[in-house]
């Protein structure tokens, strides 16, 4: 076995730089991870590579470090689902870049700010938090959003009510669940596997 395999089979988190060295891509989901080694900035800063792609799902972190921000401000996309987040660091709005963010399966009890401040962002999936309501009527700087998924969060019936009639320059996707124990009936999509679309 020579050096850089027994280096690799010591730490996976090598390997996974060195391809993302050459990809953009940085795969570190399912890692175990509480926080981004120190180890992995300095690989991806040496490597001089614009990291696009960064995917720390499904890992223990209860707090995104702001140096992802300031060391990978190009990302395109950022995956932070399945871990323990409570909240996010205001930093992630110095992402202009990014267009894909899910925030899913955390432990979210409001929308943060900071998703709001993103002026390139299409796609933001928020289920599966503990997420009461958002503010609707808070202004947006990114003329892009397309989507909001808030499927299977907490959200409050009187914020339903408030929703229906609001209008959005976005989709938001809900609970079927929701809209049937609440008595709404409107006009807006429905599909079984998608959940309740607004328009």
């Amino acid at each position: 076995m020579d050096q850089e395999t027994l280096m690799n089979a010591v730490n996976p988190l090598i390997s996974k730089c060195q391809i993302a060295s050459s990809t953009g891509i940085l795969d570190l989901n399912d890692s175990q991870l509480t926080e981004i080694p120190d180890e992995v900035f300095n690989f991806m800063s040496n490597a001089g590579t614009e990291i696009k792609h960064c995917d720390l799902s499904g890992n223990l972190m209860e707090e995104i470090q702001p140096k992802l921000a300031l060391d990978f401000k190009f990302i395109t996309n950022l995956n932070i689902a399945h871990n323990l987040l409570a909240t996010l660091p205001k930093e992630i709005g110095n992402l202009r870049a990014l267009e894909s963010l899910n925030i899913s399966c955390n432990y979210l009890f409001e929308l943060p700010d900071v998703v709001f401040k993103l002026p390139h962002l299409i796609y933001l999936y928020a289920q599966d938090n503990f997420i009461t309501e958002i503010d609707v009527e808070k202004p947006i700087e990114s003329d892009n959003l397309a989507l909001v998924d808030l499927r299977y969060n907490t959200l409050e019936p009187e914020f339903l009510r408030k929703l229906m009639n609001t209008p959005t320059t976005f989709r938001l996707v809900l609970n079927d669940a929701d809209m049937t124990e609440n008595d709404f009936d409107d006009d807006d999509d429905q599909d079984d596997d998608d959940g309740f679309i607004k328009n």
